[in-house]
């Protein structure tokens, strides 16, 4: 099955954020639609693709370093 946008995300579309933290007001992305939407849902009512609910940056993820090893913690 292919995933393609019909349009229907814009109606579900996300307001912008000034501090650019949109995950954490609970607000999740479509890789294929690549828009931020305001909905309960882990599909995209659009195309049906898995809903991003975290970022990919690495600001996210703070390291830790132990001894003479450096080991990256997700910070939730």
């Amino acid at each position: 099955m292919g995933y393609c946008c019909k349009g229907i995300c814009e109606e579900y579309k996300g307001k912008k954020v000034p501090n650019g933290s949109r995950y954490e007001i609970g607000q999740k992305r479509c890789s294929m639609c690549s828009v931020f939407l305001t909905i309960s849902s882990v599909r995209c009512p659009c195309c049906g693709a898995i809903l991003r609910t975290k970022s990919r940056t690495k600001k996210n993820q703070r390291s830790k370093v132990i001894g003479d090893k450096i080991t990256l913690t997700i910070k939730n």
